[in-house]
């Protein structure tokens, strides 16, 4: 039998539920600091959590696949729930109406500085909006989108590093400088099976 305090915590898990959304084409060492906000903000709310990669992929700007970045960032990031968006689930908008389903009141989104507005803006737009074609519905108690830090393109170290960066130093067949924008949490062995993978995606042979 369950005691109090276990249904407690299990139906506050299910109230609150954290949630970051993104390309991560590659992963790089600021993707780790949203994914540690993550882990943050779902152990302050008790909370469930999802990261959700983008499934898009070509050539130029998304060289690695959805299910590439699945397994890489479940390599960096180990103990967090990560899964690809989908032809059906292609947006943030989907995947938010999907935990409304499943019966999450209060919804916290992750996102870095630059994002923080408009991400803000999108989310509350659509709050209590119907479904319709094009757009799934939901309607949560609370939307709270949370900054997982400033970046920087211009800076030095994780606040100046950028998956357009990363992409450069795999064409570029500069491994050192790619490796050192990957997460830390990433061993080299797996840094460098992502940098293989973007060049590849890439069409370098």
């Amino acid at each position: 039998m369950k005691t109090f305090s276990q249904f407690v915590t299990e139906e506050a898990a299910k109230e609150h539920h954290v949630l970051a959304f993104g390309r991560m084409n590659p992963l790089t060492s600021g993707h780790a600091a949203v994914v540690n906000k993550v882990h943050e903000i779902a152990k302050k709310h008790n909370a469930g959590h999802t990261v959700v990669v983008s499934h898009t992929h070509d050539a130029k700007k998304n060289p690695l696949t959805g299910a590439q970045k699945v397994k890489h960032a479940r390599r960096a990031f180990p103990g967090t729930n990560i899964k690809a968006s989908s032809p059906e689930h292609p947006t943030i908008l989907h995947h938010a109406a999907e935990l409304h389903k499943q019966g999450v009141k209060h919804l916290h989104v992750v996102v870095g500085s630059d994002r923080a507005k408009e991400m803000h803006d999108l989310l509350h737009r659509y709050n209590g909006v119907k479904s319709k074609e094009g757009h799934p519905g939901y309607n949560f108690k609370s939307i709270t989108v949370h900054n997982a830090g400033h970046r920087d393109p211009d800076a030095e170290g994780t606040s100046g590093i950028s998956a357009s960066k990363m992409r450069a130093h795999a064409a570029a067949g500069n491994k050192k400088a790619f490796h050192a924008g990957a997460p830390a949490g990433m061993t080299q062995k797996h840094k460098d099976e992502m940098y293989h993978d973007v060049r590849k995606g890439l069409g370098i042979k």
